[in-house]
């Protein structure tokens, strides 16, 4: 063992003697402790010595007690304060450490001082308030009225998001009531704004169920201003239609907030939740079919179908409602004005002017010329019945498809005589169905009951097959009235295998005189241009049969291909409509 320093004080030399034996022997360092506890039992240093020990020996009760004695005595507490900050840091954790432990063992007067010690000694005015937090996430008797008029009127609230979340996050759920309705209406436009931006920053998801979280903050609110408990419950398995009717129940009261507040609240809500479902989709004109049966999903003079659409229309009806006087227009402004993030200004406000039929709102402007712009202006002009127009920016289109081919759409055409608008896809199979069925009406539309007309129908109803049977079988009905079908480019675009037999039957039909010219020049009998059921010459039915059979084999190419390269090489005819 080395020599003592004589010149140490009775104190220093039990702490000495102490320290050297905790090194071989723990028994004998904790007698000297013991001592020096007994014979100097108000020396700070002999004391903080003993603490240090037990902490060191993991020894978490022993720690806790000595701790105690330390802050109970009061003296040196500028010598304790770094380890003060250090017990406060451990509690910041989530994770189970000696110091939380320790604390844990402290008799709740004791802890209670230890963290109000390091509020008071903290000087960084955000360490100050986490520190707060902490303090009062332990003892919330003492209420948060103070912390959060701190936070709110901090000049650095309105620089550093560090301070909302604070407020917003960790903060407000400690609050059982607030005195002031006008401040508690402060600190909801803060949820409202932090919420909202919180959503949309791809960098952040730590906070589980945000939304969840701003309606705890609009309860708070609500009951100290005796609202109606239904609106401010929000839970995630609320219908948000039922929802809704019950805010039209207050657009005649005097106080708009109830209204304003829960009213932003569902539509922010409804909104990015169509926007996170939405994906890369666009809203168009769809159409209707009154021989079809009505949707029953249908709510309104407007049916939307599509992914996120039923989220769409939740926040379109917020926003209408929103918008329904003057007085809560202005208050709804003046509230989303606060927001940092504006989501209804990339897409929505458009998706809106088409919901409502205002199409020169939402029309792009001529210079945009990429696809979304084409489809748009389709969509438009098919409306509005210019159809020279929308020919023009389908042809416009087709160079711009995307590679991704996609699947048709089963709701691109719905029973009854409503609007109907559509979330599409944009894909090539989905894009070029919704031009196929468009370009079908727009022939249909001219009364022109040509053969070349029909021909060109019959080629366009091929992709959305069967969902066109009905127009199909009105053609064979017109073939049939008529008794002749003359279309040179049936060889070259008809190759739906359901189309062939039906047309094959008609030709096999009995005590019918149908002539059908559909056969490529090259396969004609010399002078023959028709080819009849009553015919008796066998080298033409052979020759048809035939043809039929070669149309039959192509029956698995590519219709996709097919729609595009065949409005591209009619486009002079189709341009003429």
């Amino acid at each position: 063992m080395p020599a003592i320093d004589a010149s140490l004080s009775d104190e220093d030399y039990i702490i000495t003697r102490a320290k050297e034996a905790q090194k071989y022997n723990i028994h004998s360092a904790k007698a000297w402790m013991l001592t020096a506890k007994t014979l100097f039992p108000s020396n700070f240093k002999i004391q903080f010595e003993a603490y240090l020990m037990e902490k060191q020996s993991g020894n978490v009760q022993e720690a806790a007690e000595c701790f105690s004695s330390l802050m109970l005595s009061r003296q040196n507490m500028s010598d304790l304060l770094p380890e003060i900050s250090a017990i406060a840091n451990a509690l910041k954790s989530t994770d189970i450490n000696f110091l939380s432990q320790m604390f844990d063992n402290i008799v709740p007067d004791i802890q209670l001082t230890i963290l109000k010690t390091s509020v008071e000694n903290s000087d960084d005015t955000m360490e100050h308030c986490r520190l707060l937090v902490l303090l009062l996430k332990k003892f919330p008797q003492l209420g948060v009225d103070s912390l959060v008029k701190t936070l709110i009127n901090s000049e650095k609230f309105f620089y550093d998001n560090r301070y909302t979340r604070l407020l917003v996050v960790e903060t407000l759920p400690l609050l059982s009531s607030l005195e002031s309705p006008r401040l508690l209406q402060r600190l909801l436009v803060k949820a409202i704004d932090f919420y909202n931006s919180y959503v949309y920053d791809e960098t952040e998801h730590d906070i589980t169920d945000p939304w969840q979280r701003l309606y705890g903050v609009l309860d708070l609110l609500g009951r100290q201003l005796g609202w109606d408990p239904f609106l401010i419950n929000y839970n995630n398995s609320l219908n948000k239609e039922t929802y809704f009717q019950k805010l039209i129940t207050l657009r005649n009261c005097e106080d708009c907030r109830q209204l304003l507040y829960c009213g932003v609240t569902l539509f922010l809500r409804s909104l990015h939740e169509q926007r996170s479902l939405k994906g890369n989709h666009i809203l168009i004109e769809a159409l209707s079919d009154p021989d079809l049966p009505p949707s029953k999903r249908r709510k309104g003079d407007v049916e939307v179908t599509g992914v996120s659409a039923h989220q769409f229309q939740a926040a379109a009806n917020c926003w209408e409602l929103l918008h329904s006087d003057e007085v809560i227009s202005r208050e709804f402004t003046k509230l989303v004005n606060q927001l940092q993030v504006k989501p209804w200004s990339e897409g929505f406000v458009d998706e809106l002017a088409l919901y409502r039929g205002q199409y020169e709102e939402m029309a792009p402007p001529p210079t945009s010329t990429n696809l979304s712009a084409c489809i748009v202006r389709v969509s438009i002009n098919y409306s509005q019945k210019k159809y020279s127009a929308c020919i023009e920016n389908i042809l416009a289109a087709l160079p711009q498809l995307p590679s991704v081919e996609g699947v048709l759409e089963s709701d691109l055409i719905v029973g009854g005589k409503h609007r109907h608008l559509h979330f599409m896809p944009m894909t090539k199979v989905a894009i070029m169905h919704y031009f196929c069925t468009l370009l079908i009406r727009i022939l249909l539309s001219t009364g022109n009951n040509s053969d070349l007309t029909i021909g060109h129908i019959l080629v366009l109803i091929q992709l959305g097959w069967p969902q066109e049977e009905a127009i199909f079988l009105q053609i064979l009905d017109m073939i049939r009235q008529k008794g002749v079908f003359h279309y040179h480019l049936f060889s070259a675009y008809i190759i739906h295998i359901d189309i062939l037999e039906e047309l094959s039957f008609i030709w096999n039909e009995h005590g019918n005189n149908i002539a059908l010219d559909i056969l490529p020049n090259s396969q004609q009998h010399l002078g023959q241009r028709r080819i009849g059921t009553r015919g008796a010459d066998k080298g033409v039915k052979e020759d048809f049969k035939q043809a039929m059979k070669a149309q039959v084999a192509r029956s698995n190419e590519s219709l996709l291909n097919l729609m595009i390269q065949f409005i591209t090489s009619e486009r002079p005819y189709l341009l003429q409509i």
